[in-house]
């Protein structure tokens, strides 16, 4: 096939069919717009690490030096082919079930994984498959080279596509106040997702020495929530640490969706006037995490995004066992993929206690 051709070309060569940020022509067939697909491409990560504040920064590897690029999709067979009685065929069905997207989205996996241990089930999951909200022009591509999913345009998935004030197949759009008093200023996931998913402590020298992701960090957490502002709202969000050569340290935020959301929402005191809020409204640094015994152990709640005062604990590996260690340097920090902190006055309008009224 000649779109297994296409999944073979390199990113550079990809994305230099593009006239701006989309292929040239005015109607790209399916195997252009496939491959300049994220899913192709895996653009996002190397947006991400080669940006001015990026990784990249701290470890001086080129991207294309790195095994992250070799995770992409690389044709249709990925997903839609599967072994049949009669041989090897090709399934939409199969590409529709969720298990197919696990295989290779490792944190929704491990997202589930941990819901499920701790008696948390999603409202979503279960009942439903990634493909009733992630749209065909979303996996397969539009013709245009996105840097991010992230970027505007990239995703047709929002809350509102199904949760509209009319109601239908999805619950409507309550009348409350809890979903007019912010006016249009937070997004549903701010008090909708339960909780942040992260794998935190990436080390980049253990990553390069065993070649394992699942050694190279601390711990999977998901104990709290980050809120970050993206386009005009606050939002989920997630952080990276991670640690490079000489033990650097490096923190990114990104608004994210874990995919854990409740049904009922947030009360205002679970994130109004928190210690958390309380101490960065002031000024004042906030640790969200500690080490006990070579394990993270994070604080519950909710965490606006302020960057310079969160002390996010950084740890290297001795023999074998994770250790806390005081970095020399000063956290490189990165927003430049799309987060953007809270404001003096938002922090100081999230300290004044408010109590919720249905």
């Amino acid at each position: 096939m000649r779109i297994v051709l296409l999944g073979s070309l390199l990113l550079a060569g990809v994305c230099a069919l593009a006239v701006g940020n989309t292929v040239a022509g005015d109607k790209p067939d399916k195997e252009e717009c496939f491959a300049t697909s994220l899913h192709h491409t895996t653009r996002g990560m190397g947006h991400w690490y080669n940006a001015a504040d990026g990784f990249s920064a701290v470890t001086g590897v080129p991207y294309k030096d790195l095994g992250c690029k070799g995770c992409h999709v690389s044709s249709c067979n990925d997903c839609h082919l599967e072994k049949t009685e009669n041989g090897y065929a090709y399934s939409t069905e199969k590409a529709r079930d969720s298990n197919t997207c696990l295989k290779c989205h490792a944190r929704e996996k491990a997202t589930l994984g941990m819901d499920k241990a701790r008696g948390i089930e999603s409202v979503h999951m279960g009942s439903m498959e990634c493909a009733d909200c992630h749209s065909k022009r979303e996996v397969h591509g539009d013709g245009t080279c996105y840097d991010s999913m992230r970027a505007p345009g990239a995703l047709d998935t929002k809350c509102t596509n199904c949760h509209t004030a009319e109601g239908g197949d999805a619950p409507a759009l309550p009348g409350t106040r809890s979903h007019t008093v912010h006016k249009d200023q937070l997004d549903c996931t701010a008090c909708h997702v339960s909780n942040t998913m992260t794998c935190y402590n990436c080390h980049f020298g253990v990553l390069k020495e065993t070649g394992k992701k699942s050694e190279s960090f601390a711990a999977k957490a998901k104990d709290f929530l980050l809120l970050v502002k993206y386009d005009g709202k606050v939002t989920s969000g997630t952080l990276q640490t991670l640690v490079g050569p000489d033990n650097y340290p490096f923190v990114t935020y990104v608004p994210y969706f874990t995919h854990s959301v409740m049904a009922e929402g947030r009360t205002c005191e679970q994130c109004h006037a928190t210690e958390a809020v309380s101490l960065l409204a002031q000024g004042k640094r906030y640790a969200p995490g500690t080490v006990k015994d070579g394990k993270v152990v994070f604080k519950t709640g909710v965490i606006p995004l302020a960057p310079e005062l969160l002390d996010w604990p950084f740890l290297e590996k001795k023999q074998g066992k994770w250790t806390p260690f005081k970095p020399e340097n000063k956290p490189l920090i990165q927003l430049g993929v799309y987060a953007e902190p809270f404001s003096a006055k938002e922090l100081k309008a999230m300290k004044k206690k408010q109590v919720f009224k249905p």
